[in-house]
């Protein structure tokens, strides 16, 4: 993937982490385990800034690509190019521990 990142410098890209994050951001720098530098970080899904100097570990990113003009919009269903905003796919499960608690019993018996 490095070779590729390099094309990506100083442009604005998109992060998908393993934890379900997205974050758009500016690539300031990679290495070779492919952690990057970003700057100007903030959440895709909800638009809120997360920091002006952001670093992600190799081992966390899914994926990552450059982020499209009109794409850095968010608030509205749809950006000025035609680009439908993005909903939080996170998989979120209320009281998991609740969850867990049962299955654990369950294996008990």
């Amino acid at each position: 993937m490095s070779p590729l990142l390099k094309d990506f410098l100083n442009k604005r890209i998109v992060v998908v982490t393993t934890e379900g994050q997205c974050v758009c951001a500016t690539l300031e720098g990679f290495d070779k385990s492919t952690n990057l530098l970003l700057s100007e970080a903030q959440d895709r899904i909800s638009g809120s800034h997360l920091a002006s100097s952001y670093m992600v570990r190799g081992s966390q990113i899914v994926c990552c690509g450059l982020l499209e003009d009109g794409a850095a919009a968010l608030g509205s269903e749809e950006t000025g190019a035609g680009v439908t905003a993005l909903k939080d796919t996170r998989n979120i499960v209320e009281d998991e521990h609740l969850v867990w608690k049962r299955v654990w019993a369950s294996r008990k018996q």
